[in-house]
């Protein structure tokens, strides 16, 4: 339709094409995936259809993994073949399509095996056929024959048993293949890389170049450059991306590595203010416990550019600022001058040396232990408290400039007011593989650091991914963007679903794995996560919208795993994250009723059952006004709980009022009874014989 528009002329056609687009873009929610105002934007149509088109496109480039890998076993023919049209990217369809390269983007998932580019791979890759045609085609063959070929081999298995034997295993760096082909063969022995040399040069140029986007799109969105930020680093990220985001977190502060000859990073320098043309700007940095212990070197640069920073006297500079504020504060409660000095300086923070993780991951799930009130807002804000401190508690151990003190934690606790004032976080997300609800490590490490900043300020710092998936594109975006295209991509997609649904018992937890996620964005940071994208859930994973057959395929592969995503849900809408109407919650209760009766499907969360019980009934659904109004009398509410019954199990039936109507005559029973009477006769008579 946006095609269309466009090669319109002006007339009512094109205005009622126009109000279409617009209906669909609020029917499909794309306005919130893209914080649209879609009446401020009616006046000029132009610019909201340069956005759509824009971000359709974006969709249909997002790179979607099909399945799950199986140890030993190549993946479908169809899939490999699709890999390996994504590992050529691009220069494909340049080459095929040199007009118009993105003419593939507009046709659907499902026809992708009837376009151009497919059929051609799948006659020269899979079936085998000579190129005849143009040379740069042909050298795309050629490697794309290669990565063919290098997807079958079945290395995993002799990779496998010639390491139980001791023999020697040949090495290879791992990773996204899409992003890195070399990584084909699989079953090789994997190794990282020269931790030495971390930041990259190339890693250097790019990540200067997103810190000098972020933050301008902060100073855009905010009226001027921020004071704080915060950086979430990860081993395998850091291993994925050379370093960008670690050169991103130098940038922002203004310093930058200096390398020797080999390309190993010997020291840092101050970038010049007047080079600089900015403020330099503070950085808090939360440390994975994989990454303290990979990465200590780097932590050590960072560690001295803070340090540095705080010692410079220029205008604008905020990390002196803010080193100079927290040292009076922490002289002023009791500490030393040596310690104060040294804690004002002090801005990586990880959790304690030997432990991992920040503890959410499980925290979050169990979520009749945030605190049970009677009033569900104070609830939620108990709850959100009883993370973040825990959260705190877990990753407040201090690796400042002293590395001799690395890991000691504090009588008051450092990270906590480091954090405070930090205006926008950012991870970085590198592989096509791993998405936002993959595991539970994006929310655990960037949701919990906002929910941390929240609960100590009051409000929620701006979370940002720094998009690494297309290495000669690094972007900044918010996380609640990143997100939405993520769901909109992947886990809500028909193609992500069918695909998953092949893997039976695990597929099935890979789904509710998604939704356990999603819960837990929603927990340490609500303002990334819609009622509209829960609506979805339900629509796609219980009312089956496309059509998949998804009850039947979690009765016959994990029913406990459906059941479980619906109390997800149920719970989000009773702990008023999920706005929804009544009969969604009523569908959803009485599917785990449901589930539990047929299944044997328990919750040990009491408060949880209440809800279930309540819900199935429809909360007063059908109620007429009068009543309605009636019930609002304390008369009429303590009548009504008097008469209120629970209903276990599927199964409800409305009863007549008044007495209770007799059982009808079985004439069965009667039939049993005398059965069991002539044969315990016949048995005496019997024993009467023998004894005889």
């Amino acid at each position: 339709m946006l095609h269309t528009w466009e090669t319109m002329t002006e007339g009512e056609v094109r205005n009622a094409t126009a109000q279409r687009i617009v209906e669909l873009t609020a029917e499909l929610n794309i306005d919130k995936d893209l914080a649209l105002d879609l009446d401020s934007m009616q006046d000029n149509l132009a610019e909201l259809v340069g956005a759509l088109h824009l971000h359709l496109h974006d969709l249909a480039l997002q790179h979607q993994p099909l399945g799950l890998a199986h140890f030993g076993l190549p993946a479908e023919d169809d899939l490999r073949l699709f890999t390996v049209q994504q590992m050529l990217g691009m220069p494909l369809l340049e080459a095929l399509f040199p007009d118009d390269p993105e003419e593939l983007l507009v046709v659907d998932y499902q026809e992708l095996r009837n376009s151009k580019p497919w059929q051609l791979l799948d006659q020269h890759l899979r079936q085998g056929k000579e190129w005849q045609g143009d040379g740069s085609i042909g050298e795309l063959l050629v490697e794309g024959r290669n990565y063919w070929q290098n997807f079958a081999n079945n290395g995993e298995l002799d990779g496998y048993f010639n390491a139980l034997q001791g023999r020697h295993i040949e090495s290879s760096y791992g990773g996204d293949p899409i992003k890195s082909p070399d990584s084909l063969p699989t079953g090789r022995n994997l190794y990282g890389f020269d931790p030495s040399r971390i930041p990259t040069r190339e890693a250097w140029q790019a990540g200067q170049l997103a810190a000098q986007r972020l933050l301008e799109q902060h100073r855009d969105e905010h009226g001027s450059y921020p004071d704080k930020l915060a950086f979430s680093l990860w081993s395998v990220e850091t291993m994925r991306h050379f370093g960008l985001l670690e050169a991103q977190a130098m940038a922002v502060m203004g310093y930058r590595p200096v390398w020797d000859e080999g390309g190993r990073v010997t020291g840092i320098e101050a970038i010049p203010a007047a080079e600089l043309q900015r403020p330099r700007v503070d950085v808090v940095i939360s440390a994975t416990g994989l990454y303290r212990d990979h990465f200590p070197n780097v932590m050590k640069w960072l560690a001295q550019a803070a340090e540095q920073a705080s010692e410079l006297q220029e205008p604008d500079n905020r990390i002196a600022a803010n080193s100079q504020r927290l040292e009076q504060q922490f002289f002023a409660s009791g500490m030393s001058n040596e310690d104060a000095r040294l804690a004002s300086r002090t801005r990586i923070f990880s959790s304690e040396s030997g432990a991992y993780g920040t503890g959410l991951d499980d925290a979050t799930l169990v979520s009749n232990s945030f605190g049970e009130t009677d009033d569900n807002q104070q609830d939620r804000l108990a709850g959100e408290a009883k993370l973040a401190k825990l959260y705190l508690e877990r990753m407040q151990f201090a690796y400042g400039p002293d590395s001799s003190r690395w890991g000691e934690k504090g009588a008051t606790n450092l990270y906590a007011e480091q954090l405070k004032g930090v205006e926008g976080a950012v991870l970085a997300r590198s592989s096509n593989l791993y998405g936002m609800l993959t595991t539970d490590d994006p929310f655990q490490y960037l949701g919990g650091l906002g929910l941390a900043v929240r609960h100590l300020d009051g409000k929620s710092p701006e979370l940002y991914i720094s998009n690494l998936r297309d290495a000669g594109n690094p972007r900044v975006e918010t996380a609640a963007g990143f997100l939405a295209r993520d769901l909109r991509t992947r886990y809500l997609h028909p193609g992500w679903i069918e695909q998953v649904q092949k893997e039976g018992y695990s597929g099935a937890l890979e789904v509710l794995g998604s939704a356990n996620n999603l819960w837990g964005w929603q927990v340490t940071a609500p303002e990334t996560v819609r009622d509209d994208q829960w609506n979805e859930y339900k629509a796609v994973y219980m009312d089956d919208k496309y059509e998949l057959g998804i009850n039947e395929w979690f009765e016959e592969h994990h029913p406990h795993a459906q059941a479980q995503l619906i109390e997800r849900m149920l719970e989000a809408a009773r702990k008023e994250y999920w706005q929804t109407d009544e009969q969604n919650l009523q569908q959803l209760a009485q599917r785990w009723q449901e589930l539990a009766e047929r299944y044997d499907v328990q919750s040990n969360n009491s408060h949880f059952n209440d809800y279930v019980a309540q819900a199935a009934v429809g909360f007063g659904l059908g109620a007429t006004a009068n009543s309605a109004e009636a019930s609002s009398m304390p008369e009429a509410t303590e009548a009504a709980d008097a008469n209120l019954e629970t209903v276990e199990g599927q199964r409800l039936e409305k009863q007549q009022e008044g007495a209770s109507q007799p059982e009808p005559f079985d004439p069965m029973f009667l039939i049993g009874l005398l059965v069991i009477v002539l044969a315990v006769l016949g048995g005496a008579w019997r024993q009467s014989r023998r004894l005889a």
